[in-house]
């Protein structure tokens, strides 16, 4: 038998072992690797009883360290809060002061419009015065009506709805005193003028004459015989022949005309009656009848009954008016 060839390695497979070698070196040189990269292991714990008795000391500072520091932690948390409490009511005490301030500011400017209205109220009231006195002493009606303009013009200024029956009232004697029809003591005055300027042409005419029957045409022939003898004349009333007497009368007559004139600037209608009276019965005595005599004797009969002064009703009323409402509000506060 034939004997048979031994079988030869080829290269392909040697490849794996060289693979596996190859990987056990790179497993060794890394495992070297780690081993210097990697701490020596621990020193071996002392379990002696000094040893744990020193490390429990020193845990129990640690621990009393850690409660310290939570405490001043605490401390120092309550410290905050009382800090955040006392700037909580720090703020709420700064907005209460706000609001008072505001308040009083408020009170303040409330305070000054009621000061500058009590103010236009008394200038208001003065006027109104000034025109009622004008009225009363002077009979002045152009400044009455001024001054009550003026009153009228300061309440027009306030915006204030209770003094709105005020300013009615106002306007209603307002427009009164405006209406008023002229002045009788102005006309009356006129007539003592021009009876005081006629005073010549009476005296031209002739002093005055008794009245005898021979010169009324409807007496009888007896009466006219009569008076040719006895010459009547009244008792009360004598005759002013002499130049001296004449004088005295005439200033008498002018006396008297001043008289009236001073009972009309006082307005006092009693004495100028009596002083219209005595110098209608000084014409009479002084002066001849004739048309101009005539003439003054009627406008001395109408100047008897003249009135002297102007009626006004609403005079006043808002001045009284004014008075009542200040007084009103003057007790409710």
């Amino acid at each position: 038998m034939d004997a048979q060839p031994a079988p030869t390695t080829s290269p392909r497979s040697s490849w794996p072992w060289i693979a596996l070698l190859l990987l056990a070196l790179v497993t060794a040189a890394g495992a070297w690797f780690w081993s210097s990269r990697t701490p020596s292991a621990a020193p071996v714990v002392d379990l002696s009883p000094e040893a744990l008795d020193s490390r429990l000391l020193e845990a129990e500072n640690d621990l009393s360290g850690v409660r310290r520091t939570q405490e001043n932690l605490a401390q120092r948390l309550a410290d905050n809060r009382a800090r955040t409490d006392l700037l909580r009511d720090e703020m709420l005490g700064v907005g209460q002061r706000a609001g008072l301030l505001e308040e009083s500011v408020r009170e303040l400017s409330d305070t000054r419009h009621d000061a500058v209205g009590a103010l236009r109220l008394d200038e208001a009231e003065l006027l109104l015065t000034i025109a009622a006195e004008r009225l009363r002493l002077a009979h002045d009606v152009a400044g009455a009506v001024h001054a009550t303009e003026l009153a009228d013009g300061v309440l027009s200024a306030l915006n204030d709805p209770a003094l709105l029956n005020l300013r009615q009232s106002l306007a209603q004697e307002l427009a009164a005193l405006r209406a008023l029809p002229p002045d009788p003591a102005a006309e009356a005055a006129g007539r003592l003028d021009a009876l005081e300027a006629a005073l010549p042409q009476l005296a031209a005419a002739g002093p005055a004459r008794p009245a005898r029957a021979a010169d009324d045409p409807q007496a009888s022939g007896f009466q006219r015989l009569l008076d040719a003898l006895v010459q009547v004349r009244p008792s009360g009333e004598q005759d002013l022949l002499s130049p001296a007497d004449r004088s005295a009368g005439e200033a008498a007559l002018l006396l008297e005309l001043a008289l009236a004139r001073t009972a009309l600037e006082r307005r006092d209608e009693a004495a100028f009656r009596a002083s219209i009276a005595r110098l209608d019965s000084w014409l009479r005595r002084l002066y001849a009848d004739g048309a101009v005599r005539r003439t003054q004797q009627a406008q001395l009969a109408r100047l008897r009954v003249q009135p002297l002064t102007r009626v006004l009703p609403v005079a006043g009323s808002t001045l009284v008016e004014l008075r009542a409402l200040r007084q009103r509000r003057r007790i409710e506060s």
